[in-house]
């Protein structure tokens, strides 16, 4: 009896892992695949409310979330769940901590001590929404950075058993491995329309947001997903730089392939208290490099490598400013076109260009040679 119970799941891990990878074949963005995964899973391991989010790899913090049958209740969600996830309380950094083990699932009433039903993630989240039982997990890609995080809930009776959350953890790899394709799949679909003025939100003492530019509610529902959703990221970030005093720096792509960075920090004089400024900006491109390595893996060298080919620098310049020969910055090119997909240097640029460029074109340049206001759309290069 054990033997069979044992093959069949195997039989269920590899199923999921097959359709797993057949979603992340099959979508263009992120938002899609979440959707897709969501549905995989639900198949074989039945959930009543699930989401599936993105996460910066740099900060572990949520850039954007897809839900399946999650409502609001309370009016409040979002600062809940950040205030939980991102606070000081003894519930805090339960991604982060599950992004130490190895496993990555996590049923809610092994990561509590004590009576679950005393908790505050019961009491604030499981219990309004009318449910009763939860799996976290966290997603890896094959590169072993945290490209999501996710969880899983079941309403009473129905709790999640020690198979269950076996299995989810078998296939979080690929889930992972699925958002962070998604992500270099992605490609800008249309050039958007953005205000003039600073992409602002302030969030007050409360973590309720006070208010918002119109540039950055642009940018903010340029993220795609749930729009009851969208001021996670800058709410997550205020309550972070609220209970750590340290600026928050991470990043986000929106739903057309623009990558933005977003920073929190103190808006007055009241102390950690007091309200949080959170701003939005297009990414410069010496920071599109950084996302761009991430993204493709890429080591240190080839990195630098990538920022001396998008300068226009010949084989032999590169070779002079690194102190390598030109045939070592040649060895370097062939493996960042193996890890990109291209087999040129122009393919190179030219896939970096309609990826991380073009959201931009049309925009002023700064002095330090960066794109800095709006995103005219419509215009041609």
């Amino acid at each position: 009896m054990a033997a069979k119970r044992s093959v069949a799941a195997n039989r269920t891990v590899e199923a999921l892992r097959s359709s797993n990878r057949d979603a992340a074949l099959a979508t263009d963005n992120p938002f899609d695949f979440a959707q897709a995964a969501l549905s995989v899973i639900r198949r074989r391991i039945p959930f009543d409310r699930g989401m599936v989010g993105t996460a910066d790899p740099a900060t572990l913090m949520i850039t954007s979330a897809t839900m399946v049958d999650v409502t609001d209740p309370t009016g409040r969600a979002v600062e809940i769940v950040a205030e939980l996830e991102y606070g000081t309380s003894p519930y805090a950094n339960t991604y982060g901590r599950l992004a130490r083990k190895p496993e990555g699932a996590q049923m809610i009433r092994d990561a509590i001590d004590g009576d679950v039903r005393d908790a505050l993630p019961y009491q604030q989240i499981l219990e309004p929404l009318g449910m009763d039982d939860e799996v976290r997990l966290v997603f890896r890609g094959r590169d072993n950075r945290v490209w999501g995080g996710g969880t899983l809930m079941r309403g009473p009776g129905h709790r999640f058993g020690d198979a269950d959350v076996k299995a989810l953890a078998e296939i979080a790899r690929e889930i992972g491995e699925g958002l962070r394709l998604s992500l270099i799949r992605q490609a800008p679909q249309m050039v958007a329309e953005v205000s003039d003025g600073p992409a602002v939100v302030i969030v007050g003492e409360d973590d309720e947001v006070e208010s918002v530019t119109p540039r950055a509610l642009e940018f903010l529902d340029r993220m795609g997903g749930d729009s009851q959703v969208r001021m996670m990221p800058a709410v997550a970030a205020a309550v972070r730089f609220r209970n750590s005093g340290d600026v928050v720096v991470t990043r986000m792509r929106t739903a057309d392939g623009e990558w933005l960075v977003l920073r929190a920090g103190r808006l007055d004089g009241r102390g950690a208290a007091g309200r949080v400024v959170v701003t939005l900006e297009p990414a410069h491109p010496a920071q599109v490099v950084a996302l761009v390595t991430d993204l493709y893996r890429l080591t240190a060298r080839e990195s630098e490598v990538l920022g001396h080919v998008l300068a226009c620098e010949t084989r032999a310049e590169i070779g002079q400013r690194m102190f390598i020969s030109p045939y070592t910055v040649q060895d370097h090119l062939k493996s960042i076109y193996a890890k990109i997909g291209v087999n040129s240097r122009q393919e190179l640029v030219a896939h970096l260009f309609f990826a991380h460029h073009l959201p931009h074109f049309g925009a002023p340049v700064g002095p330090d040679g960066s794109f800095v206001g709006t995103t005219r759309s419509g215009q041609n290069p």
